[in-house]
């Protein structure tokens, strides 16, 4: 777990977001430590928390192996970003001007759009069993796309939604 976390952490531009397809497919389809409502729970409960967006490793952790999991999961998504955003931080400014750096980051910011696209596309398909969870997917994307309300209210009218239709 903590190698393929540690591969994970390196390619994690624009956050942990983008690395979580390939994560499912490692806990999910391939070691089978969770299942697609566990991932997909697992990152809601990640969201819903305050602080960092890569609590969901620590959860994984923990569910594969306790606090030593989680702690090891946690340090192997953290460091290894960590640590090169640290080094690479200094030169970056250093080379603020530099040709090189605008075609880095231009060609960087498609990649980064792509693989949060992919992310919302895998924990959709963990998330949503069937038309309605479909639905409400879809309609809760379309209006926070598409207005200025605050995702809260669209979290608490899911919700309802969710209270009223399992009743």
């Amino acid at each position: 777990m903590a190698a393929r976390f540690v591969l994970l952490s390196l390619l994690s531009f624009g956050g942990v977001n983008v690395i979580l397809p390939d994560a499912h497919r490692f806990v999910v389809d391939t070691q089978h430590w969770l299942t697609d409502q566990q991932f997909a729970d697992f990152f809601a409960i990640a969201q819903a928390a305050p602080g960092p967006n890569f609590l969901i490793f620590a959860l994984i952790g923990w569910q594969v192996a306790g606090a030593l999991g989680a702690i090891t999961a946690t340090l192997a998504i953290i460091v290894p970003a960590g640590t090169v955003a640290f080094l690479v931080g200094g030169l970056w400014h250093r080379f603020r001007n530099a040709p090189w750096r605008r075609a880095v980051q231009t060609g960087l910011a498609p990649v980064t759009i792509g693989l949060v696209f992919s992310s919302a596309l895998v924990l959709g398909a963990a998330a949503d069993h069937d038309w309605l969870t479909f639905a409400v997917t879809v309609m809760t994307a379309v209006v926070a796309l598409g207005t200025k309300l605050n995702p809260l209210w669209l979290f608490a009218a899911a919700g309802l939604l969710g209270i009223v239709t399992m009743s």
